[in-house]
Formats: structure tokens, C-alpha cells, sequence
């Protein structure tokens, strides 16, 4: 399975020029013969907006859905991508997975939401869910909820072998792409997928450092800070047995759950 990672900026409050880019970045993907693509977290609006999201926000199927949809489709890839999303009048940092038949393969709306502002402005997700992809099981977490552990844990535990992690991550928290998400593969036996944002929006510096992060910790490709496309193909890691090479402590929590 190859994956290739957008890292860059968007372009604040412009869902036409953002989705223009989804759709170049998309275009070079197939190119390259990637079969999922990924973006950073509320990308087709901009992460640093404030209440000016609350304007920008769609329903989860509505036009910036259809036109990413008709993208997948055509390109014959999955994208994987942030957005905000409006429900009865609620607001949701949320990330969708669109398979190459344009349909919504996942879902999944931040459960663990980032200081005062985030909390002012987005209700909570609730849960975090697998969903099939490309014939594996893979989970969906936003930029935070990967500082969790249970989070990752949760997902491993329903028989995610694949993360995906769209993410706004900010100076100067370099240590979550560089420890956190590095330990959330390793202890639980998966690849993550985390695609961060570069450059400046507003006050905010994003750490860029966008990655895929094989089971054992290590990195199968790392960005810098600067913009870049980031691919690679973690077919070999995606095997049924992959996690239980790198880690016993999934397996020793099991039977210790089961007999302690």
C-alpha cells in the first residue's frame, strides 16, 4: 500500500484554493502510484481561524465532500483529509477517509480537543472506530488524540493495523511527532501515518516533522519543515502478524486483562 503525505499550508478560509491543491496533490499522487493520499488536519479551510469556522463548516457529505469525492474517483486513490463539520447545529473538528470509489470509508470527529480555544469552539467526538481500507483495518485520530495513549490503544484493540493522524501540530511541541507518535506504533504493533501542517498561520508556527512510522518505532520516512510530498510503501508492515514482531506488550496485556 503506498502512502503519500501532503505537508504544507492552507490557505486560510479559502476552501476553493485549498480544494484546488487537494486536487494537484492528488493528481501527482497517482502519478507516482500512490493508493491513498493524506492531508493535515481542517485542511480545507485552515486550522487558525477562530469563530470564522463556525461560517466555513459543511455537513460531513456536503459540497467540499463531493467535490473530494469526484477527486478520488478520478484519480482512482483514497484521500484522507480534515475539515470542519457541522451537525444540529454543533461544530466538529472532524477527518473523513474517501476510498477510489468515492464512497466514506471512515469518520471520525476529535475526541480530546486542544486548549480553551478548541473547547470554546468544537464539540467533542466520542469514540474512535476501525473501518476497512484497501483490505486493512485502520483507525483515525486528529493531532492530539494521539497524545493519548488509550486512544491508539482502543484502536489496536478492535484490530487496527494502520493509523491515520491528519494534525495541526504547533511549535513547540516537537516532541509529539518525534516521541509520542513514534511510541504510539511501538506499543501497539502499528504503522502511523501523521500529516502536519508547515509554515506560519497567523500566531501559530506548525512543527511540520509529518511521518510513517513502521511498528517498531522507527521512521519509514520523515519530513522536515518545510512543504513536501512524503511517500512510501508499508506494505510489509501492514502483514497480520507485524505487531507482535516488534512488541509482546499487547499480547501480555491480553492475557493479563484476561487472568489478573
Amino acid at each position: 500500500m503506498n502512502i503519500l503525505i501532503y505537508q504544507g499550508s492552507a490557505v486560510a478560509a479559502n476552501k476553493a484554493a485549498n480544494l484546488a491543491q487537494v486536487q494537484r496533490i492528488s493528481h501527482s499522487a497517482s502519478l507516482l502510484g500512490a493508493d491513498a493520499v493524506v492531508f493535515p488536519e481542517l485542511f480545507t479551510t485552515g486550522y487558525n481561524l477562530g469563530a470564522q469556522l463556525h461560517d466555513l463548516a459543511e455537513p460531513l457529505q456536503g459540497d467540499s465532500f463531493h467535490q473530494l469525492a469526484d477527486m478520488a474517483r478520478r484519480y482512482q486513490l483514497s484521500i484522507i483529509i480534515g475539515l470542519p463539520e457541522t451537525d444540529a447545529g454543533k461544530l466538529y473538528n472532524s477527518a473523513i477517509v474517501i476510498d477510489k470509489q468515492g464512497q466514506l470509508a471512515g469518520h471520525h470527529r476529535k475526541v480530546f480537543l486542544f486548549g480553551n480555544q478548541e473547547k470554546q469552539l468544537f464539540t467533542a467526538g466520542t469514540r474512535f472506530q476501525t473501518f476497512e481500507l484497501c483490505g486493512h483495518t485502520c483507525g483515525l485520530s486528529i493531532c492530539y488524540d494521539i497524545e493519548f495513549p488509550e486512544s491508539t490503544r482502543t484502536l489496536a484493540q478492535q484490530g487496527a493495523k494502520l493509523l491515520f493522524n491528519p494534525t495541526a501540530n504547533m511549535t513547540p511541541y516537537y516532541q509529539v511527532p518525534n516521541t509520542l507518535a513514534r511510541a504510539r506504533a511501538l506499543e501497539n504493533g502499528l504503522t502511523v501515518v501523521y500529516a502536519n501542517l508547515c509554515g506560519q498561520e497567523g500566531d501559530l508556527h506548525y512543527t511540520g516533522q509529518s511521518a510513517l512510522i513502521a511498528p517498531d518505532g522507527t521512521d519509514i520516512a520523515r519530513a522536515g519543515n518545510d512543504p513536501c510530498l512524503l511517500m512510501a510503501d508499508v506494505s510489509a508492515y501492514l502483514q497480520q502478524d507485524s505487531g507482535r514482531r516488534w512488541s509482546t506488550q499487547l499480547q501480555d496485556l491480553k492475557e493479563w486483562q484476561q487472568h489478573g
